[in-house]
């Protein structure tokens, strides 16, 4: 079992056009790229970002960015696909509370093509997406990669998971990205790419340098649409809920060359090896990424970011007993850096040592007693492995105490209180986990089972039915509604 899967199983309004349009095949990535310089514009100024021509009323256009590339007051000029400058007046900018979102107006008697929005549920574990925006330097950047499913999306997060930051993929991603769009295959905006995991270190050659680490994020379209409301603007967007089509084996071969990472100088310093592992690691040449790292290493032996990194990697390749050391190494130079201890945690958990594992996860929440995302992985361990459901109760209600809205939280503490027999209060869990995301199939599925067990066979089978309705092909749900049919 690889990092991947071991971290996912340790786990409208009026204004708004809804379609049913599914296209016939999915498109190349080179069509992908050109509605995505069609949309895209760069937010120059000191910092400059990106952003994404959501529509048209009258003559004013509106760009959706990430709320930190125009956090600061400044001269911010958008920059059209067609190179036209436009003035943006600060006081109109709309910042939407709950999400790192901004909605900028600009005022042009032009012709500008804006996006089509997607918002979906999907089975698949891994699609295809795209990254599209502009460097630093001002130059376009478009990056194919894979979108991780949800649980491994909340397993693998960094840090902890605020401002709506919800989608994560494997997309290298450069600093002016920020506020670009997240694509489908089919050319619909998904997301709007905001946050690239790292920190700032010291490799002892060059000085402070920024060392990239995991994977890319972004804000689903899903999340602006529930925030839109608050604007108070009435953009008669255009939202697709298709999935997106099936990608052929022909297409596929047309995303490649946009996964290949940048040229790299060999000469390059511990950070710059690091950084070359990550990328080939968020690309899937699992094998050059450790090369890339084991450079670094021999480079610089006490770089602990570097055997953080490579521990990923072995774990990843399914290689534990290597992958530990290199997380061992790592705690050895860096002992209060949680993210180790939370990846050991994960590693030993798969390995089925699971008393080692709750330990590691203490270290980790001792270090960050504020990361939700911490406490509520602690209570899934606790829950499904080590089956104290009291002390997995407790760990969620940490996680509830930080964030009550995390969705997650609510099902894994319903799920403990369920083996308890406690009923009523896991269906409790269950209704307000399911209040905070209503798509989240696993807690229609328990739902249904404790429904079960309080005799209410009606209302669990409308569960399974809606389960099923997200998820068509789930096997847990289809044996479950036979049974009670």
């Amino acid at each position: 079992m690889n990092r991947f899967t071991s971290l996912s199983t340790v786990f409208l309004t009026s204004a708004i056009a809804l379609v049913q349009l599914q296209p016939a095949q999915a498109l190349s990535a080179n069509q992908v790229e050109q509605i995505a310089e069609g949309i895209t514009v760069l937010i120059d100024g000191v910092n400059p970002g990106s952003g994404v021509i959501i529509n048209r009323v009258g003559e004013t256009y509106y760009v959706l960015t990430a709320r930190h590339v125009v956090g600061t007051p400044d001269e911010y000029t958008i920059v059209t696909p067609a190179g036209d400058r436009h003035s943006v007046d600060y006081s109109r900018i709309i910042r939407l509370a709950g999400a790192d979102l901004a909605i900028v107006p600009f005022v042009s008697r032009r012709t500008y093509r804006t996006a089509t929005l997607a918002t979906y549920g999907s089975e698949d574990r891994f699609n295809t997406v795209f990254i599209a925006g502009f460097t630093a330097a001002r130059s376009r950047q478009f990056t194919a990669g894979f979108l991780s499913d949800r649980t491994f999306s909340i397993a693998q997060t960094q840090g902890i998971r605020q401002d709506g930051y919800d989608l994560f993929y494997s997309n290298i991603t450069e600093v002016g990205m920020s506020g670009g769009a997240v694509l489908d295959t089919d050319g619909r905006v998904i997301g709007i790419h905001g946050l690239a995991e790292g920190e700032t270190v010291n490799d002892g050659q060059r000085g402070m340098a920024r060392v990239k680490r995991g994977f890319s994020s972004g804000i689903p379209m899903t999340t602006f649409l529930r925030l839109l409301p608050q604007s108070g603007l009435n953009l008669g967007l255009q939202v697709d809920q298709s999935p997106p089509s099936r990608v052929t084996a022909d297409q596929q071969q047309t995303i490649r060359p946009f996964t290949i990472p940048t040229p790299f100088d060999n000469s390059g310093s511990a950070i710059d090896w690091t950084n070359r592992g990550n990328q080939l690691y968020r690309t899937g040449q699992l094998a050059a990424a450790l090369a890339a790292l084991d450079r670094a290493v021999q480079l610089q032996p006490d770089f602990y970011a570097a055997w953080y990194e490579r521990g990923n990697v072995l774990f990843a390749m399914n290689r534990a007993t290597e992958a530990l050391e290199s997380y061992e190494r790592t705690i050895q130079l860096k002992p209060d850096l949680y993210g180790v201890w939370r990846d050991r945690a994960v590693l030993l958990g798969a390995g089925h040592q699971y008393l080692a594992a709750l330990g590691s996860f203490d270290k980790a929440t001792e270090l960050k007693p504020d990361d939700y995302v911490l406490w509520y992985m602690r209570g899934n361990l606790l829950n499904k492995d080590l089956r104290d459901y009291p002390q997995a109760i407790a760990s969620y209600d940490r996680a509830l105490l930080i964030n009550p809205s995390f969705a997650d939280a609510w099902m894994g503490k319903g799920r403990a209180q369920h083996e308890l027999g406690q009923y009523t209060n896991a269906l409790d869990a269950f209704t307000r986990s399911l209040q905070l995301n209503p798509n989240l199939t696993v807690a229609l599925i328990l739902q249904s089972k404790t429904l079960t067990a309080l005799g209410r066979r009606t209302e669990a089978i409308a569960s399974l039915q809606r389960a099923l309705q997200l998820q068509p092909t789930n096997p847990e749900a289809q044996r479950l509604l036979a049974g009670l049919r």
